[in-house]
């Protein structure tokens, strides 16, 4: 997750992540509606 907020910020052409295996991952800990929220605010979304 910590890469998300560098490649928003860096990459201004960016359309898509692949976030597949840290979402699950991430999910296990947090649960999935708050990973989900986590990474769309990382993003800016």
């Amino acid at each position: 997750m910590q890469n998300l907020q560098f490649f928003a910020a860096n990459i201004p052409w960016l359309d898509e992540v692949s976030i597949g295996h840290a979402i699950i991952c991430d999910s296990l800990y947090l649960g999935f509606e708050n990973t989900i929220q986590l990474y769309k605010r990382q993003l800016g979304s």
